[in-house]
């Protein structure tokens, strides 16, 4: 898969989190504070979820606005481990990394920790799920980051895919 950007990370630089002693990610349950893209991802979710999940070839033509923002990631059973096939543009460059082909397990720490953890919860309670991630250490640029995670499946089948939002708090329309 081809990790090309019209707005390029830097890959001379460290990942944004590369400081980062800990990260944690905690629900906002409180909808008036949700972001313009959080709201977009939870009404997109909403129109076409049945039991926690949304069909995997739903359109999703309703976040063209954010797209820049989104990951899609695929669910490996087997490995119980997720692939980015799809990495925002945006994100790639603010977060100074790109995704596209990489696995969960292959990033750097305490980001890998904190995906996996948040991911295979979902998959275990399959749910639309909108918050914050925030890193704590040093110096680490954009520590905090909105979020909503729309898991893709069918009942029966359970989470074959992830579609996620996430920009920093400091960009965040709200």
């Amino acid at each position: 898969m081809s990790n090309t950007y019209l707005d390029p990370y830097d890959s001379e630089r460290e990942p944004h989190s590369a400081r980062a002693e800990t990260g944690s990610i905690v629900d906002m349950d409180d909808r008036s504070a949700w972001s313009y893209g959080q709201r977009l991802l939870a009404e997109w979710f909403e129109a076409h979820e049945t039991e926690g999940l949304v069909p995997p070839d739903t359109p999703i033509d309703l976040l063209g606005p954010v797209l820049g923002y989104v990951h899609k990631l695929a669910y490996d059973r087997d490995e119980n481990d997720f692939r980015y096939l799809i990495y925002g543009r945006s994100i790639a460059k603010k977060s100074n990394m790109g995704g596209d082909g990489t696995r969960v397990s292959d990033l750097i720490e305490p980001t890998r920790s904190v995906f996996l953890e948040h991911y295979r919860a979902l998959v275990a309670n399959p749910r639309l799920s909108v918050g914050r991630l925030t890193y704590q250490g040093t110096n680490v640029p954009n520590n905090e980051w909105i979020r909503a995670v729309a898991p893709l499946g069918r009942p029966g089948d359970g989470v074959t895919h992830f579609i996620v939002f996430t920009e920093t708090v400091q960009d965040a329309r709200f």
